[in-house]
């Protein structure tokens, strides 16, 4: 998949940056080297893993960037729901 070759780039290109070695940020991220190796190739790897890493590399808002918080709330979106609109005769 694209998007993960993509992303396990920029991960590797942020750890270099930070002239960190890999045992490092796996260390820091409290995952297995092989996991970040995997990572940085882009072969799938769990959610856990991907947010362990982004916080030990200081990117702890990146997922909000991807995925904004809701501006409504479940419960809101639950009373929307409710109200269906009535068709008039």
């Amino acid at each position: 998949m694209k998007e993960l070759i993509e992303l396990g780039e920029r991960i590797r290109h942020t750890r270099i940056t930070a002239k960190l070695k890999q045992r490092e940020l796996a260390a820091r991220a409290a995952v297995s080297i092989a996991s970040l190796a995997s990572l940085e190739r882009g072969s799938p790897v769990t959610t856990a893993t991907l947010v362990r890493i982004l916080h030990a590399l200081g990117h702890r808002g990146a997922l909000s960037d991807v995925l904004p918080p809701p501006t409504v709330s479940p419960l809101e979106l639950q009373k929307l729901a409710g109200k269906q609109r009535q068709r008039v005769r």
